[in-house]
């Protein structure tokens, strides 16, 4: 009978983490299943070749249901399958949100997940190429380094965004946010540094780690009100595994509801219509699932640039306030500057085009991850209802009319030859809005669908254990209450990190 202490669910952004930190101990035997096989490919190391990841063994292929809010269309909702997880397929941003984020989670009744309580976590994951500082660690796992050799289009969009009134921000994750300047990425040495590379590597010595590669979950076992192990598929056969201390789901926003669902844990009118036996009633399971939505303002260049082996391609960036819609928070608006379009194209370096996309930073569109069906090998609905809060669209619109003036300034405006989308002529938010639901797609931050909290939509509470369930507990994305005002890898790690904390105490 196999059994460990731990046993983990999901080699991701988070499982990697816990496994390396829970590990530390001794004392401790932790298992860590993954559905995907290694990182080792030369493609995923390559930082310009992300986005050719999609498509290939280390994604799982996942696309929405069709959007009403984007004119009934299905968009690609790339995830993770090998050690890393989506951390091994990103575009590498290393970006923490606000401080309010966090002071907004603990306002939401999550004790020990404010700004003062988080940021030790994530200077502890760090190793900041800048070196240490009040908001930088240095000599963690994590290599957080500045970026090699940024396109001369990015550099120019920062001086107009100056140009256009904003301030410079030369570090996103530092005393204030917004501001435009580069990304800070998580590479080493000009390659990925995926938390499988940073966490995991150096941990895989240890006689009380066993990684399981290939090994794909399809449900928690529970003994009545316990959770005391898995089954999971090995490629040949369903196997049992065994957890005398606890099972973590860390399967990531889409997976870890599915696994739950699949388990009998979630909405019993949910789950019944597909025949499975309710275990615990819990409404909140696949609920709440929000993601950053994209939409690009796409520019025709006088010159054709190449990216450069060590480019993630979507280099410059900036956070703003809105001027009609700020609620309290550093920034409303997040810009990526990206002068490779289409990106695919752009990693194999035959791109184009440029194009500035713009992100509401925290939408309040909502929607929900639910089974397809009982079968653990059939893929989970995912339908985020994007653009179906006025909010988010009022927000995108404001964001596309800032990318103009700053296109519009020097000395991005020599640069550009025209504006093909939306165009000269969608000058009228009518024109925009209807630009936004045919042309945006998403950030690839699924988060929410286990959501930290209390009342009848919760999951977890702020210790992440499962709602009535002992032994029980999920760390990953789908937690977040609320999105963070950015990227969400980085948080990622972090609630990894606190949560190894808070398991090993």
């Amino acid at each position: 009978m196999k059994s460990f202490d731990y046993v983990i669910v999901g080699a991701g952004s988070a499982g990697c983490v816990l496994a390396a930190r829970l590990s530390e101990d001794p004392a401790c035997s932790v298992a860590l299943l993954e559905a995907g096989g290694e990182d080792e490919s030369r493609a995923a190391r390559q930082p310009n070749q992300w986005p050719l990841l999609w498509d290939r063994a280390e994604a799982w292929g996942y696309a929405t249901t069709l959007q009403a809010g984007y004119n009934m269309r299905s968009i690609p909702c790339p995830r993770g399958k090998a050690l890393g997880g989506t951390s091994a397929i990103n575009a590498m941003m290393y970006v923490r949100g606000h401080a309010r984020d966090y002071d907004h989670w603990r306002e939401l009744g999550n004790e020990g997940w404010g700004w003062s309580d988080v940021l030790p976590y994530f200077l502890k994951s760090q190793d900041q190429q800048r070196g240490a500082s009040a908001w930088h660690g240095v000599g963690g796992p994590l290599a957080v380094s500045d970026q090699i050799s940024p396109n001369r289009l990015n550099l120019a969009f920062i001086e107009a965004a100056v140009a256009a009134g904003h301030r410079r921000n030369p570090d996103f994750n530092g005393e204030f946010a917004d501001g435009a300047g580069l990304y800070q990425v998580t590479m080493r040495n000009g390659e990925r540094c995926s938390t499988a590379t940073a966490f995991l590597a150096p941990a895989r010595e240890r006689s009380n780690l066993h990684v399981m590669t290939r090994a794909r979950t399809m449900r928690v076992l529970l003994e009545g009100d316990h959770a005391a192990g898995v089954d999971y598929f090995d490629g040949s056969q369903v196997e049992r595994i065994y957890a005398a201390r606890e099972v973590i789901l860390s399967a990531g926003a889409i997976d870890t509801p599915k696994l739950l669902m699949l388990s009998g844990i979630g909405d019993p009118a949910k789950l019944e219509p597909h025949g499975v036996t309710v275990r615990h009633a819990l409404r909140g399971v696949g609920a709440n699932l929000c993601d950053h939505p994209g939409t690009a303002l796409v520019l025709g260049l006088r010159e054709v640039d190449q990216p450069l082996p060590t480019s993630i391609l979507a280099e410059g960036g900036m956070f703003m306030k809105s001027a009609r819609l700020n609620d309290g928070f550093d920034a409303d608006i997040q810009f990526f500057s990206v002068p490779f379009v289409p990106l695919q194209a752009g990693a194999v370096g035959k791109a184009q085009f440029m194009s500035i996309v713009v992100q509401a930073c925290r939408p309040k569109s909502r929607g929900q991850v639910t089974l397809r069906s009982a079968d653990p090998f059939d893929t989970p609905i995912i339908d985020p209802r994007y653009m179906t809060h006025p909010y988010d669209l009022a927000l995108q619109i404001e964001g596309l009319k800032t990318a103009r003036e700053i296109v519009s300034q020097e000395p991005l405006k020599s640069l550009i030859a025209n504006e093909l989308l939306p165009g000269a002529t969608a000058m009228d938010d009518v024109s925009l809005e209807q630009h936004v639901r045919v042309m945006s797609q998403c950030i690839w931050h699924p988060v929410g669908t286990c959501r930290m909290g209390r009342g009848d939509d919760a999951v977890v509470d702020a210790q992440l254990r499962v709602q009535g369930i002992h032994a029980l507990r999920v760390v990953d994305a789908s937690i977040m209450p609320q999105i963070i005002s950015g990227n969400t890898n980085a948080p990622t790690i972090m609630i990894a990190e606190k949560a190894a904390d808070m398991i090993l105490s």
